[in-house]
């Protein structure tokens, strides 16, 4: 499993994950699989009750090997973004990283 932690503001929940070596386009194609709606490629994806917002990292290096990174948000209800983390946490664990 990949570790996160809920944060709050108000009463909307928050994720913040650095996801390592799966691109911005896998990342959209999940949460799409989750019940996402592309709002912006590769950017933006609106599921029910939930949010998430992807970004392209720079690489990092470890040694010759470059690994990509992708930096994902989720901002919604609590219920919805552990839900929501259920699958994705699964999903998003990748060697190398």
């Amino acid at each position: 499993m990949i570790p996160w932690k809920l944060e709050f503001d108000g009463d909307q929940a928050k994720v913040h994950l650095e996801v390592r070596s799966t691109a911005p386009w896998l990342v959209e194609h999940y949460l799409v699989k989750l019940g996402g709606t592309v709002v912006e490629k590769e950017r933006l994806v609106v599921g029910p009750e939930w949010e998430a917002r992807i970004e392209r990292g720079e690489p990092v290096a470890l040694g010759s090997l470059r690994i990509g990174v992708t930096f994902l948000d989720l901002i919604g209800s609590e219920t919805a973004l552990r839900e929501l983390m259920k699958s994705l946490e699964i999903w998003l664990m990748r060697g190398g990283g």
